[in-house]
């Protein structure tokens, strides 16, 4: 009976440390199960059904990166837009206003402004510069025998060595004259008298795309030829005099 007993003892020990054993493993188990349920997620982007974590590798933006943009963007391309664009130089200031109303539905902020430079103030019509004193007496000399006596010898200047024929008060009537020149068999070319005085441009703020402004005026342009409104070109930070006002604006 004694061993008996003491056999029981035994069977009864080995049973509770089996028991014990596997409760635990079971408990650890389960633990891990668990913390992989409540494990929060690297990205919140959900993956697609059946891939695995390892599948989608979590990305991260550097330090500053949300002030950055993506190509293609909607923000201002600084190398192919400069802010300021400026049409002229415009010789009268009622002209620099006509080309102003006809802007106003492409750029509303354009103005006038008023710059000090050369203007036309009057139309030569010369014959060309000789390239010495002598030469330009002979020239002088030549037209005396076709009979073309009001005739000047421009002496210093950017005109020095040419000889004036005539001086008129519009382009055209210098053209006129040109050509009757041209049929005595004289060459005759058209100049303008320059002087100091107030030069006009329209000055137009300007964000887009600068071919699209050299567009808007092109095809102002070819609505009417006479027009012959300049191109625009960028800024330059000259001094300019207050901006014109337009009556019709």
């Amino acid at each position: 009976m004694k061993y008996l007993f003491y056999l029981l003892v035994v069977i009864n020990l080995i049973f509770l440390i089996w028991k014990f054993g596997l409760d635990e493993r079971s408990s650890f188990v389960r633990e891990q199960q668990d913390q992989r349920l409540v494990m929060p997620r690297a990205s919140s982007t959900s993956n697609p059904p059946g891939a695995m974590d390892s599948d989608f590798p979590v990305v991260l933006d550097p330090p500053g990166a949300e002030g950055l943009s993506l190509p293609g963007s909607d923000l201002p391309d600084t190398a192919s837009r400069h802010g300021c664009f400026e049409i002229g130089p415009i010789e009268t200031r009622e002209m620099a206003e006509n080309y102003l109303t006809l802007l106003y539905s492409t750029a509303k902020d354009a103005r006038v402004v008023t710059r000090a430079g050369d203007v036309p103030n009057g139309w030569w019509v010369i014959y060309p510069k000789a390239s010495t004193p002598e030469a330009a007496r002979a020239n002088r000399q030549m037209l005396l025998n076709k009979g073309i006596y009001e005739t000047w010898l421009f002496d210093k200047g950017p005109l020095e060595g040419a000889i004036s024929m005539g001086l008129y008060k519009t382009p055209g009537e210098a053209d006129l004259a040109m050509q009757d020149f041209r049929a005595k068999g004289v060459t005759a070319k058209v100049t303008p008298r320059l002087v100091r005085g107030d030069v006009f441009w329209v000055k137009v703020p300007w964000t887009q795309l600068p071919l699209l402004l050299d567009e808007a005026v092109q095809t102002l342009n070819s609505q009417d030829p006479a027009l012959k409104m300049p191109s625009p070109a960028p800024c330059e930070g000259k001094p300019e005099a207050p901006a014109a006002r337009n009556p019709s604006r």
